[in-house]
């Protein structure tokens, strides 16, 4: 018999390498009927009892068209799975192409159909495949009888259990991510659903090196912060590939108060979500185009995730509710197949209701205001529409997810509220074509994103009525790829290659009974949300070559290009003393003063002064005081004038840069994987960083607080990594498994962005806030861990994340791009991440695994500021805090879960890293899933 076998065809770029995902430990073990056999698989025991049937979890498949025996090696290895098969395999049989998400039955299904061979489960969970035998079949080992070939029994079979999740790694992760040369976390749709968050942003508590990074607890948005890294497309945030690039720079009071920093408008509804995918670093790959740190995709669900094996049609119902103003959470999905035909169809809706949450009572942390915090309401829903098409060599998918967010937030110190009202609908269309060629593996992506936010600003106490503020932004792109493959002397060769790009179209109005009279009032409530337009483009190309067993070398370039054009109009405001000559009483009226204010004042006026003090204070003082004294026909008046001056600023400017990178990853073990990586990132300023003008909202003169600037410079970085992952199986009994990833990095940022002073072309005399960049280089370095040891009885898992950031002291102030200040100026730039975050989290499960129990533990030290304290220290924020959370899910039966939790069992007061706003106390919660 034979044991392993390299797998040829590499693939570059980390949609490429999800898909190659595989276990290198191959084990003969056995003979078939006394056949010889080949072996590929994670697991080299055979469990004494018969396994539960289950339908295992979907993961990514690429395995090109080729001999069978090959294709069967590299499912094993993708799978997870063991399979069994005869070493002489006849020749002419061939696979079929299997790329994408799938579950182990669906990709085998298509790696099988129309070889003649064909599969059946057994009620012990085992999986035989056979072939149609002739009448010369001996009924033993493979025979060619000619045209045709008969193939002893294959037998597949796994470890996964009825109400185990399917990924074995830290919160449900697939293992293709522990074997990812790169940092990567992924949150599963099991964790998800069992989480029991109020919002999206809690997902990402217990990522390492990924923080929530909100301003407001009760917005439904998401902005997350990755290694120090958030706001303004650093992050790119996208649902199915469709960014999420909405921005408002009022930033909600941020963690250092005022109005500080840009703040990311992403909307997503997690129940729709099948998994979050994070990256933590770029490279020369789709889908990295004016990213500067890395990538947070969620991934709808489909069909696969909700039809069983043996269907046509499945539903899935979600219900839960909790104390302290959790009022509502559920969902109802469905997905058919249509017939005989290669579609099927996904819809779902869901609905939020939450309330005014109370905060934690034990503590001393510094808390959200009463005022603030008791407006807390939101209330959602939000629907999901694919269809998804199968051709064989053709995969095409295209999702449509609409959602509604109704909720307000507070003013800091007032009572008057602001309701928001906002639509966001993202479209994702993806055809991918695999024919039986090593050189054509393409896939091409379109998506549209509309951000709608509607505002209504109740009247202030100083009059200001009613004011409705609306902001959108479109966005649309797509990109095109392909992958070519080769088998060189040196090695297996993959190339990537393609293209991307895609517009913003930003538009903001205000209108008001005030702004209607006073229309340049409007550039106090659109100076967050400026009108303007971006486009950026991308062409990009990765190696990969495995020239040896033990290693693979990475590299690839990109060129990033962008433009942003459109119009940014600010204000000056400036005073001086006209002096005229009034005609006096032309009319020959000798008045009194009394008569004067009653026939000139009280009628002239839309807001006299009282008559006794016109008369006293005023009339002796006035022009028409001066006329009675009969010394002319007129009098001198100075009257003292204000005027607020425009400037308008024609923006046109392109920006680029070529962005390489490269990774080593290294396989001395089938279970140890280190790898090295090093890239290139690129961010031009957004539209709100460069068209930012205006002032902070209220009635009165035209905006004269902030200004555009045109000379912004680009962020530019420089990331290197080292790290590793580690994945082992029957590690200490039968069934068990480790998965580690650990990675140490170190990035430099030139010309950071941040809100700061600067001078205009227009006006020389005064400064304005506007954008600037950092006049030096930020580093940021750290260290991350996450992992989990998992066995049929109870799960130990965990992450640690260590991260340091050091700011320059100074930023440029600019004036024509060329006057640079000495010393610390005003900067600022949101909150800066906390330096350590550890999260613990364990249990138990009884009864076949259909109960588990399980607690998790999380402490943080305080979030941190841009400003420095008397030590030279980057100045604290909040307090460090420690949380606790204990859940439970049982299975009731094979169709229904209930899920127990208690988020904050200790009850503690505590703001959450980078967020401004106190978290929710002690929270009961009670959930319920069935499937059908």
């Amino acid at each position: 018999m034979r044991i392993g076998g390299r797998v040829k065809g590499l693939t570059a770029g980390r949609a490429l390498a999800s898909g190659t995902a595989r276990l290198l430990v191959g084990v003969a073990v056995c003979a078939l009927t006394g056949a010889p056999v080949f072996l590929a698989g994670t697991s080299l025991a055979q469990t004494a009892e018969p396994q539960i049937p289950t339908q295992p979890g979907a993961r990514s498949f690429n395995i090109l068209a080729q001999p069978l025996t090959g294709a069967l090696t590299q499912f094993g290895r993708q799978s997870g799975l063991q399979v069994a098969f005869p070493t002489e395999v006849p020749r002419g049989l061939r696979s079929n192409s299997v790329v994408g998400v799938f579950t182990p039955q669906q990709a085998l299904a298509r790696l099988t159909q129309g070889t003649g061979v064909s599969y059946r489960i057994t009620s012990e969970g085992t999986v035989i495949i056979t072939a149609p035998q002739t009448a010369n079949d001996a009924g033993a080992g493979a025979i060619d009888t000619g045209d045709d070939t008969v193939l002893e029994p294959i037998v597949i079979s796994g470890k996964t259990g009825r109400y185990v999740a399917t990924g074995s790694g830290y919160q449900g992760t697939p293992d293709w991510v522990y074997q990812e040369p790169a940092s990567v976390s992924v949150v599963s749709r099991e964790a998800i659903q069992g989480s029991g968050g109020r919002n999206t942003r809690d997902l990402f508590n217990n990522i390492s090196g990924v923080y929530a990074g909100e301003g407001n607890g009760s917005f439904p948005t998401v902005s997350p912060n990755i290694r120090g890294l958030q706001d303004a497309g650093r992050v790119v945030v996208s649902i199915d590939g469709a960014r999420q690039n909405a921005q408002r720079g009022l930033g909600f009071g941020g963690s250092d108060g005022g109005y500080q920093s840009d703040a990311g408008q992403a909307y997503v509804d997690t129940a729709f979500i099948r998994s979050v995918e994070v990256e933590k670093s770029t490279d020369a790959s789709s889908g990295n185009v004016g990213s500067l740190g890395g990538s947070v995709d969620f991934r709808t669900v489909g069909a696969d995730d909700l039809i069983r094996d043996g269907k046509n049609w499945g539903i899935e119902l979600n219900a839960a509710r909790g104390d302290n103003a959790y009022d509502f959470q559920g969902s109802i999905l469905g997905a058919a197949r249509l017939g005989d035909t290669p579609f099927s169809v996904t819809g779902g809706y869901s609905r939020t209701r939450l309330g005014e949450y109370e905060i934690g009572a034990n503590g001393d942390s510094t808390t959200t205001e009463e005022t603030m915090r008791n407006q807390l309401g939101r209330e959602s829903w939000s629907s999901l529409v694919k269809l998804e098409g199968d051709f064989g060599d053709v995969q095409t998918s295209l999702s449509w997810m609409h959602q509604e967010n109704e909720f307000l937030y507070g003013s800091s110190g007032g009572t008057s509220r602001n309701f928001e009202d906002v639509r966001n609908d993202s479209v994702s269309a993806e055809l991918k074509w695999d024919p039986e060629s090593d050189l054509i593996d393409f896939t091409g992506r379109f998506w549209f994103n509309d951000a709608m936010n509607n505002e209504m600003r109740e009247a202030r106490d100083n009059g200001t009525p009613d004011t409705f503020i609306d902001a959108g932004m479109k966005s649309f792109g797509g990109s095109l790829e392909n992958t070519s493959r080769f088998d060189t002397p040196v090695g297996a060769l993959s190339v990537n290659y393609g293209a991307e790009a895609f517009r913003d179209i930003a538009t903001s109005s205000a209108s008001s009974a005030t702004i209607d009279l006073n229309p340049d009032w409007a550039s106090n409530y659109t100076s967050f949300s400026p009108d303007g337009r971006r486009d950026m483009a991308s062409f990009f190309i990765n190696g990969a070559l495995e020239p040896a067993d033990w290693v693979t070398l990475r590299a690839g370039l990109r060129y990033d290009w962008s433009r942003l054009k459109g119009t940014s109009t600010y204000y000056n405001r400036y005073s001086y003393t006209e002096v005229i000559e009034v005609p006096c009483d032309p009319l020959s009226n000798h008045y009194t003063a009394a008569q004067y204010y009653d026939s000139v004042i009280a009628v002239g006026s839309s807001n006299p002064p009282p008559r006794a003090i016109f008369i006293n204070v005023l009339w002796p003082n006035s022009f028409a005081s001066r006329c009675m004294a009969g010394t002319g026909p007129s009098a001198t008046q100075h009257n003292p004038v204000t005027v607020y001056p425009s400037y308008d600023v024609e923006i046109d400017r392109t920006d680029d840069a070529w962005l390489p990178s490269a990774s080593i990853e290294f396989k001395p073990a089938d279970w140890f994987r280190p790898f090295v990586t090093y890239s290139h990132s690129f961010r031009p300023p957004t539209i709100l960083e460069t068209f930012f003008s205006g002032g902070t909202p209220g009635d009165g003169a035209p905006g004269t607080v902030f200004a555009p600037n045109e000379w912004l410079k680009p962020e530019r970085a420089r990331t290197a990594e080292i790290g590793a992952n580690i994945l082992l199986d029957d590690l200490l009994q039968d069934g068990d498994s480790l998965r580690l990833k650990a990675a140490a990095f170190y990035r430099e940022v030139d010309d950071y962005i941040v809100l700061g002073s600067i001078l205009t072309p227009g006006v020389t005399d005064r400064s304005y806030n506007g954008f600037v960049n950092y006049d030096g280089t930020t580093t940021m370095r750290g260290v991350e861990l996450e992992g989990n040891y998992n066995t049929d009885r109870f799960w130990l898992g965990g992450s640690m994340t260590f991260l340091d950031t050091e700011w320059p002291e100074k930023t440029q102030v600019f004036s024509n791009g060329s006057i640079t200040t000495d010393g610390e100026v005003f900067a600022t730039s949101g909150a800066v991440a906390p330096r350590f975050k550890v999260t613990l989290d364990a249990g138990l499960r009884f009864f076949e695994t259909r109960l588990s129990i399980g607690g998790r533990l999380t402490h943080v030290t305080p979030t941190q500021s841009r400003s420095l304290d008397e030590d030279g220290n980057l100045r604290e924020i909040s307090d460090p805090y420690t949380v606790a959370d204990i859940y439970a899910s049982y299975a009731l039966t094979e169709s229904a879960t209930l899920k127990l939790a208690v988020n904050n069992v200790t009850d503690r007061n505590y703001i959450p890293a980078t967020s401004s706003y106190t978290a929710p106390g002690r929270t009961f919660l009670a959930s319920l899933n069935m499937r059908f």
